[in-house]
């Protein structure tokens, strides 16, 4: 207790005998939907260039099901890959206009990708949408953004090395 306080002290003995007041929460709303595919082999972006077409397709095309159901809508899109040495690269957009539209999904998340470094070998291939927002507090114009006309500039871009 005199090295964590008298409050944070009680907190942190009653947490490690599992005593906790609190209900509690089994359901929550999702922030972020995602979808990732590892490969068996390690592939390279140009000589490998119609199988990762094709799972990059996929992996778009679910991340944009997924968003169906409960009808979200997504702000931020991007990419991630994991070299072929285990590090972690991501790269994502802040779009204005929030969307679940499969064909917008794509366009950004590929924009994310070729920022990244596609000269290197890689082994997992991932595709997220995040800061999502539930059908009702959604711009009614999210799913007719012409994203061909105007080239969004990314309002914030995440970067994660692991």
């Amino acid at each position: 207790m005199a090295h964590f306080g008298r409050n944070h002290g009680a907190w942190l003995f009653d947490a490690t005998w599992g005593r906790d007041e609190r209900p509690v929460v089994t359901e929550s709303r999702p922030v972020s939907v995602s979808c990732e595919t590892t490969f068996e082999c390690d592939l390279h972006a140009e000589r490998d260039r119609a199988e990762l077409g094709a799972v990059f397709t996929r992996l778009f095309e679910q991340v944009a099901a997924d968003l169906q159901p409960n009808g979200c809508v997504g702000r931020t899109i991007g990419g991630t890959l994991h070299h072929a040495d285990f590090k972690q690269v991501t790269r994502a957009m802040t779009v204005q206009q929030a969307t679940a539209d499969a064909a917008q999904i794509r366009r950004i998340a590929g924009l994310c990708l070729k920022r990244l470094d596609l000269s290197r070998r890689f082994r997992l291939l991932g595709v997220h949408v995040g800061s999502l927002q539930p059908p009702q507090t959604a711009p009614a114009a999210a799913e007719n953004i012409d994203l061909k006309k105007r080239h969004p500039e990314p309002q914030r871009e995440m970067v994660v090395i692991c």
